[in-house]
């Protein structure tokens, strides 16, 4: 009897131990995964950026159209490839959502910008630097290292959407860059004078989200008011 009690007072222990043991199994699968996931994470750059919408290309350049601007002020180098554009408004009762990302600002839209007739290839945003409050073209528009995509982005660099290849200083001038960044890359459909700034006027809020896609986190997430 004594022999059959010590039998019967083993087997709770057993299973206790079984039970330590499988948690421990499932505590070691579990930080694997979690620590696998955080190191294929990319942590989000900490950066300030300034971004403008004009109805009307304002300042800093004597050319005339609409154009967008993404200014970096401070903080983290970004690679522009890395990143992604998210942009939605509305106006008269209607809602708009663009997405752009560098894959897409690589392809090249054929525009008739130069006087002649003369087709130029571009991509709808490159860089230039801010020098005491102007902007200056270091780079030229024929560089594609330094178009968005290609680009590292440190303060001081400035991506515009290139109004100042456009020849007519009219308000409103239909700019084909701007119709490819809010108009989910394509031109068609749009208004033949006045393009896709006909549906985001002066004073129009438009959300901007620009992702840093590796970490899938935004780094800069407002309402802009077009100028």
């Amino acid at each position: 009897m004594n022999l059959k009690k010590s039998d019967d007072a083993i087997s709770p222990v057993i299973g206790v131990m079984l039970m330590l043991v499988i948690t421990v199994v499932i505590a070691a699968v579990i930080t694997v995964f979690a620590t696998g996931t955080v190191a294929d994470t990319e942590p989000a750059p900490t950066v300030v950026l300034d971004v403008e919408i004009f109805d009307y290309y304002q300042a800093l350049d004597s050319s005339g159209g609409p154009d967008f601007h993404i200014t970096h002020i401070a903080g983290d180098a970004v690679d522009t490839k890395d990143l992604e554009i998210r942009l939605s408004w509305e106006n008269n009762g209607k809602s708009y959502f663009s997405t752009y990302s560098a894959d897409s600002f690589k392809l090249q839209h054929s525009t008739g910008v130069n006087g002649g007739g003369g087709i130029a290839r571009m991509q709808p945003m490159y860089v230039k630097t801010v020098v005491n409050g102007n902007m200056r073209d270091d780079y030229g528009s024929s560089n594609l290292d330094y178009y968005f995509g290609d680009v590292i982005l440190k303060s001081g660099m400035h991506l515009t959407a290139t109004a100042d290849f456009l020849t007519n200083n009219q308000k409103n001038t239909r700019s084909l860059y701007m119709d490819i960044i809010f108009n989910n890359g394509e031109t068609n459909g749009l208004d033949s004078e006045y393009g896709i700034m006909k549906e985001m006027p002066e004073g129009t809020a438009v959300n901007v989200m620009i992702l840093h896609v590796p970490s899938n986190k935004a780094i800069f997430d407002k309402v802009v008011y077009v100028e």
